[in-house]
């Protein structure tokens, strides 16, 4: 942050010229709703919470939800966030030869202290090696000196870091809201000594859960390299693990992105850890043992964080959600208080065997999130090899109650090429769907009801049963995924992944540190977002392997003894290695175990005593405290909108919310036309993008927002005509409907509290009921525009007098739109020597012409170097165009109700 408090990015001419080349520009720019901004000169710490895929990805993550609030409460610490770039921006920031910089202040990454890596999956690898090389840090940590910054890597994906150990100077093992804090307790310690780069690194790698792979010697073990001792830190490095969640309660004030995200809603980890013990999944054991939260405390972080976001939905997460031992009480206690509001929940990665008639009911109270159900096998046979504790009579139940609430499109997961797995075992899982389909017919959805089957193929992970059993391999995988095509019938869709990836995963999970030097040649020869289809470089993989004469078959296929040493043996799970070998005998002998719990303990580990406690008793039955009330609702007493949020109406409990969704069917509702101006980085907002923003300060700002009925309700709110992204306003409407009537200058002030920087609301205005909206009224658009040095206005006085004879032409879908502008170009008028306004006319059949445009049938290449500013809308009034705050009257005396 420079001295003046300004931010690296503040008033950046080249940057926003960068921004406005690339796709979605919102993964860049920042200053989302409670993003935290700290002044580099108040902390002795900077530390990059870095992600190595897009932000859409990165944001939907539990864990970066988590350590962000947690790093900035520490008044030494500045956390910022980066994430990967998309090759466009990639490519664009070495054109300029910019670094790669953090998103709250434009710090490039090579000038902070850490820089921190969550590794959720293999294929994001060479992404981790594009962010490094992009902030011009070297790629190994060998290379580094003493300026550069730390580079530390967590998440489900270290158990096995030996493929990237050598770019990483530590890896943090377990839980981090200890072991992470203490980290940088000791970092600090050692910046302020001055100790050496080398010496840092020693003095941490004594930390209990940190593993430093350069203090490590390593050995050939039968064709694996494995890491064999150290003389200076401990071996094996074992896994930290917080038993007591609660001493970390979930973030209640998470940061609201711009743009639309992978699970873009408020998100509360309900548990950490799952009893069910499916042989395959690798979170299964690493999070063991499974550690529930104290359901008021969770019930308290989401009516918080439901306030605090402005969020309309809020999901329940964990492994299984179903397991969780108070999970009906809980859903039935939020879902009374936030029903009236329009708020929804979604359940993740619920078990069919705990889907019931109450669940299924409180989910759909107020819309219909996705409903999922993972089978994983189509034969009862091959779901006893993983132990997925599941039989099809459950998986048809759960999916009659699924279709019985209201579903209509179930998804199902499956995997293929599960050891053991036959022919028969890949027709089951197609029987299986068309058997569920039959199911959705009988309970009613009729020819809507849809069944969507989604095939994976099965990677063995580190610290599994089934991390010794090698993959199928690449050939008879497509030749499955044929077999299943060939034979789902009408109504159910078949969805695959590229077989090439998976095996690409499957080498990385297994592999040794020889797979380093691939890793980077593969880089080099251009593989960067490898886990999506459409920038995957089968080709730079193939040539790196031969590059390096390493054959990576030996790695994804073939099964290896039990006794044998592993490459993450230097990392210690906590989960007894001699265990899960008996458990992959057990799997090949098609047993099973039961789920795990306070009193069927199966004696994996030896955390097994913290594990009996009764994690899962403790909130089995526990009652809901009835202390925290309904914060302020529609029905509430008051004059309406208070001048700020917190200082809502009285407080309502959950027993007087009863009623309210009734009453509010025939209560008052008011209309208001709001006049708002966006700028700065705001401007780079898509109109879907704006829509979002502005939903969630309305509602972050207590406007009681009537909401339209059926199934997917949504806000009656509805905005002016789209603006090109990149632009900027001072004459942006939108319309709205409250159930309470709004003091004008209040509401913009209590919305304007609530809107990031960049969007502010200029006026409210109370309109009539029967007022058309601004889509079937809005006929124009003025902007005014500030020219590049060599252009003048003549030119664009000259196309105005000649527009009979000039059409602008957009390409769309394959076909030429041409719009004449002797119809969409209605006034130029000069400003100054470098400035003119425009009026654009809008509306019609079909789309309009854009601003920008116009420009370049003007200016030619010197277009987009102008400043466009969008200054008002115009609507048609008795054959005039006015503004649109006149356009509509003042209301109509007395109370007005909602019609039908």
């Amino acid at each position: 942050m420079n001295p003046d408090g300004m931010t690296a990015r503040d008033d950046d001419a080249e940057f926003e010229r960068i921004l406005a080349s690339v796709q979605r520009p919102t993964r860049y720019i920042g200053g989302e709703w409670n993003e935290v901004v700290k002044d580099h000169r108040s902390v002795e710490l900077t530390f990059a919470l870095a992600f190595p895929d897009v932000y859409e990805i990165g944001m939907s993550h539990l864990g970066f939800r988590i350590l962000y609030p947690l790093l900035n409460a520490r008044p030494d610490v500045a956390a910022e966030r980066v994430f990967c770039p998309w090759p466009d921006m990639a490519d664009a920031l070495r054109a300029a030869r910019r670094p790669l910089s953090t998103l709250e202040t434009g710090t490039p990454l090579k000038t902070m202290d850490v820089v921190g890596f969550s590794l959720q999956y293999e294929m994001t690898f060479t992404n981790v090696l594009e962010m490094l090389d992009l902030a011009g840090i070297p790629l190994r940590s060998s290379q580094r000196g003493e300026d550069d910054p730390l580079v530390v890597a967590g998440g489900p994906v270290v158990f096995n870091s030996e493929p990237i150990a050598d770019f990483l100077d530590f890896v943090l093992v377990g839980d981090a809201e200890e072991m992470l804090p203490q980290f940088l307790d000791r970092l600090r310690e050692l910046k302020a000594a001055r100790a050496p780069r080398a010496a840092r690194i020693r003095e941490l790698a004594t930390i209990p859960g940190v593993y430093a792979p350069a203090l490590y010697e390593l050995a050939d073990d039968g064709g694996l390299l494995v890491a064999v001792g150290s003389d200076v830190a401990p071996y094996p490095v074992k896994r930290r693990i917080v038993y007591d969640i609660d001493r970390f309660p979930f973030p209640d004030r998470i940061l609201v992105p711009h743009g639309e995200i992978v699970h873009d809603r408020v998100s509360i980890e309900l548990m950490r850890g799952c009893p069910v013990g499916c042989r395959f999944c690798q979170a299964g054991y690493i999070y063991r043992p499974t550690r529930e939260r104290d359901p008021n405390q969770v019930r308290d972080t989401v009516v918080r964080s439901v306030r605090a976001t402005g969020y309309d939905e809020f999901s329940l997460a964990s492994l299984n959600t179903g397991e969780y031992g108070a999970v009906e009480p809980l859903l039935f206690d939020l879902m009374d208080r936030f029903e009236p509001e329009s708020v929804s929940v979604s359940l993740s990665s619920l078990h069919a065997s705990t889907m019931t008639e109450n669940l299924a009911r409180q989910v759909r109270r107020v819309r219909k999130s996705g409903f999922t159900i993972a089978p994983e096998a189509g034969t009862q046979r091959l779901r006893n090899v993983i132990n997925k504790n599941l039989d099809e009579a459950q998986i048809l139940n759960a999916c009659r109650l699924a279709f019985e609430a209201g579903w209509d499109d179930i998804k199902l997961y499956f995997m293929i090429g599960l050891p053991t797995e036959t022919d028969a075992d890949v027709d089951g899982l197609v029987d299986l769907a068309h058997e569920i389909l039959a199911v959705g017919r009988r309970a009613g959805v009729g020819r809507r009801g849809e069944v969507t089957l989604s095939a994976s193929s099965f990677v063995p992970k580190a610290v599994t049963p089934f991390q010794w059993m090698g993959q199928d391999r690449i050939e008879n995988l497509y030749r499955k995924q044929d077999r299943i095509a060939s034979r789902v019938r009408r109504g159910v869709r078949f969805k695959h992944h590229e077989c090439e990836t998976t095996f690409l995963e499957g080498v990385f999970s297994r592999g040794d540190r020889r797979l380093g030097a691939v890793l980077e040649r593969a880089f080099r020869l251009g593989a960067r977002f490898d886990g999506w289809a459409e920038a995957f470089n089968l080709e730079a993989w193939r040539r790196a392997f031969r590059d390096e004469g390493i054959d990576p078959e030996r790695y994804a296929y073939g099964d290896w003894a039990t006794d044998r040493r592993l490459p993450w043996d230097v990392l210690d799970s906590l989960v007894n290695k001699k265990w899960l070998a008996q458990e992959l005998k057990r799997a090949l002998g098609e047993g099973t175990l039961s789920i795990c719990g306070p009193t069927d303990c199966h004696g994996c580990a030896p955390f097994a005593r913290e594990c009996v406690k009764g994690v899962v008793a403790e909130t089995t039955g526990r009652a809901l405290s009835p202390s925290l009330p309904i914060l302020s609702t529609p029905s509430s007493p008051g004059p309406g909108l208070p001048a700020r949020a917190a200082d809502a109406p009285a407080l309502i409990t959950r027993e007087q919310a009863a009623g309210l969704k009734e009453a509010l069917a025939t209560a008052p509702r008011y209309r208001y036309r709001v006049r708002f101006a966006k700028s700065g980085k705001m401007k780079f907002l898509g109109h879907l993008d704006l829509t979002r923003a502005i939903h969630r300060a309305l509602r972050r700002a207590r406007v009681a927002l009537v909401y339209s009925q059926g199934f997917n309700p949504k806000p009656r709110v509805q905005f002016g005509p789209a603006l090109s992204v990149g632009i900027a306003s001072q004459g942006e409407y939108l319309d709205l409907e409250s159930f309470t009537r709004l003091d004008p200058d209040g509401a913009a002030e209590a919305i304007n509290a609530q809107l990031p920087s960049g969007l502010s609301v200029l006026a409210v205005r109370e309109i009539r009921r029967d007022a058309a909206g601004l889509s079937e009224s809005v006929r124009a658009a003025r902007y005014h525009v500030r020219l590049p040095e060599g252009a003048g206005v003549a030119e664009a006085l000259e196309i105005f007098e000649n527009r009979a004879a000039i059409t602008v032409n957009r390409a769309k879908n394959g076909k030429e739109v041409a719009f004449p502008l002797d119809r969409w170009l209605l006034e130029v008028v000069p400003v100054d020597a470098g400035a003119f306004r425009m009026t654009l006319a809008l509306g019609g059949e079909g789309a309009s012409v854009r601003a920008d445009e116009v420009l370049r049938a003007m200016y030619g290449d010197l277009a987009p170097a102008a400043t466009l500013l969008r200054e008002d809308l115009a609507v048609e009034r008795a054959g005039r165009l006015v503004n649109p705050m006149l356009a509509a009257t003042a209301p109509v005396a007395g109370v007005e109700r909602a019609a039908g």
